[in-house]
């Protein structure tokens, strides 16, 4: 198997589900929680804030988030990581 055979099954085995995405920004509704998302192949984080509304979509692994200021349509199979500030410390 060639090295980019191997990474695309990696990837496959590792991808992050809508599901915890989803409940973490269905939480963030009405709040100042922001939350940081890396998409695979990016450096830099998308900064998501003032959620309006989240819900699935019709694609396996589709979200559309509304944000005060931006609708985002985001495959959740291609973040590769998330993170929020704690607001429990």
């Amino acid at each position: 198997m060639t090295s980019l055979a191997s990474s695309i099954n990696e990837r496959k085995d590792v991808a992050m589900e809508r599901g915890p995405l989803l409940e973490i920004l269905t939480d963030m509704i009405g709040t100042d929680k922001e939350l940081s998302i890396v998409l695979w192949g990016e450096d830099s984080p998308i900064e998501i804030r003032q959620v309006k509304h989240a819900e699935k979509l019709t694609s396996t692994q589709g979200i559309l988030i509304q944000t005060q200021s931006n609708n985002i349509w985001i495959d959740s199979s291609h973040v590769s990581a998330a993170w929020q500030v704690r607001s429990d410390i």
